[in-house]
């Protein structure tokens, strides 16, 4: 069992031997709107146990977030428009790929 953060989306992967890897994939926003439910199915995804909601829900408002843009940071100002057309264009087709594999057009994260 994995998961992984993969560009915009969060893909979690459940081996199962004989058929293959099986996917779920959820977009970043999707898991910061919502991460009780996302991980909550994630769990059930991958068959390990489920915490009671309330607890996990705790967890995660009590947790640490090491990848939040400092104070440092943010003083640099926005990305520039040139590195997120670089970005983009790099990823792009692979996000065509996987909107294309999950039929669900999200994934291409049009501009």
């Amino acid at each position: 069992t994995c998961l992984k953060i993969v560009s915009e989306a969060v893909v979690s992967t459940q081996s199962t031997g004989v058929f293959g890897d099986e996917l779920l994939v959820f977009t970043m926003a999707e898991y910061h709107d919502d991460p009780v439910g996302v991980l909550n199915t994630i769990f059930r995804h991958v068959g390990v146990y489920i915490p009671d909601l309330t607890e996990l829900r705790e967890f995660i408002q009590n947790s640490n977030i090491d990848n939040t843009n400092s104070d440092v940071k943010k003083s640099f100002g926005g990305m520039f428009d040139e590195t997120r057309y670089l970005l983009h264009n790099f990823y792009q087709p692979f996000n065509e790929d996987l909107a294309d594999f999950l039929k669900d057009p999200k994934y291409k994260f049009d501009k």
